[in-house]
């Protein structure tokens, strides 16, 4: 392949990057309980959590394709507030009927019968002008027919030597009644010589989402995928290029690695810039100092700025004192402690920013910013902020004159 399109990096959303560093623990995990349900045996869930950026839905991917090669029939898909799960769900047994070419006939019927059991979609019209509705009804009927149709397929699928996976991304967005009859489904298998395994993957408040489907999901196996260590974003970033000859100067790697806090995102993206700038057999610091700028810049633009422009200054000032305790997340009576208010006083403000995807309720009574590294963008435009905050303390002097 030659330059530029022999980049190493991956920087696409959700792509696979040659080197997932930094995550053997949850592919351990992933792998066993793979193996101990191949073999019969039931597996605890395996959930990934984290912010935006982590690598959750790239460890996901290769977790699925990992399952595929131990022989699973894989249902994957991506729960979303625009549409039903039931409806993602018969897309993704569309998708595993079409993938799945090569299966026994019976898997191939128990596959349709699944897809004839969940709803068509939905299709709306522009301008508020309707919609057509081809979906079945959510009726307890439904629900049933859905959870015959998979004990079905997951008996054909075992009588040809393999076993069911099921794999939902953004967990935190499904439907709680669709999920509901997905993790009794997995649940009952577990009881049984032919169970199914359950892997997820959502931002950090999908252990509570699914506490609300069924309490005995505490009890399943969760992951809090964060950043990597400095060696972990070393090795991210070295062994990609090395692969093609490539290496990075200790200068090169330091640089990046102070640059990107080790946030998985900003690792391919900085390398990926580093990448298309070096010449040659090797990424030099000058590589790294020419190009991280840019980079900066870009993912300022579109990753902080677009949220952070929309702020009143009321919301300048809650988002200062939350940065100012750290990393989160934080618990609301901490934050207004800070500004020297009352949390219900100021809860008009958290739910703004709540709407405005600055900041989410990771567990109640805690706030947590919806994006990685957060706290440095506010350090970094700490005098825009401040200045833009001031207006809300002008007005709040004025409202206590008498």
């Amino acid at each position: 392949m030659e330059p530029p399109f022999d980049n190493p990096y991956r920087t696409a959303p959700g792509s696979v990057p040659p080197a997932l560093v930094g995550r053997d623990a949850e592919l351990s995990a992933v792998r066993y309980a793979l193996a101990l349900t191949r073999t019969g045996g039931a597996a605890q869930p395996v959930i990934f959590t984290g912010l935006r950026g982590m690598g959750k839905t790239a460890l996901l991917r290769r977790c699925v394709t990992e399952a595929e090669e131990e022989g699973a029939v894989v249902l994957y898909t991506e729960a979303s507030r625009e549409t039903h799960l039931s409806q993602a769900l018969r897309r993704s047994l569309e998708h595993a009927k079409r993938q799945y070419a090569s299966v026994p006939r019976k898997i191939k019927s128990a596959l349709e019968a699944a897809i004839r059991s969940l709803p068509e979609a939905t299709y709306e019209f522009p301008h508020d002008l309707g919609g057509v509705k081809l979906s079945v009804p959510a009726t307890p009927t439904r629900h049933e027919s859905f959870t015959e149709a998979l004990e079905t397929l997951n008996a054909e699928t075992r009588r040809n030597a393999r076993f069911l996976v099921i794999a939902i991304d953004e967990v935190q967005e499904g439907d709680i009644r669709d999920l509901r009859t997905l993790v009794e489904f997995v649940h009952l298998t577990a009881g049984t010589p032919e169970p199914a395994f359950f892997l997820g993957a959502g931002l950090p408040n999908t252990p509570t989402h699914l506490h609300a489907v069924r309490t005995y999901t505490e009890r399943w196996r969760y992951f809090r995928i964060g950043l990597l260590s400095e060696k972990e974003t070393r090795a991210a970033i070295a062994i990609p290029a090395r692969g093609l000859g490539v290496t990075f100067e200790p200068a090169a790697l330091r640089r990046l690695a102070a640059e990107t806090t080790g946030y998985p995102f900003f690792v391919q993206e900085y390398a990926s810039a580093a990448w298309m700038q070096h010449h040659g057999d090797r990424v030099t610091g000058a590589d790294v100092e020419a190009s991280a700028p840019g980079v900066r810049k870009i993912l300022e633009d579109s990753y902080y700025d677009n949220r952070f422009r929309r702020l009143t200054p009321r919301e300048c000032e809650y988002v200062l004192a939350m940065a100012s305790l750290g990393p989160g997340p934080h618990s609301v009576g901490e934050i207004a402690a800070a500004l020297q208010g009352t949390s219900e006083g100021l809860s008009s403000v958290r739910n703004q920013l709540i709407k405005k995807d600055v900041v989410f309720v990771p567990a109640g009574g805690m706030l947590e910013f919806r994006m990685p590294l957060t706290e440095r963008y506010v350090e970094r435009h700490r005098d825009e902020l401040e200045r833009r905050a001031r207006t809300a303390q002008r007005d709040a002097r004025h409202e206590r004159l008498p």
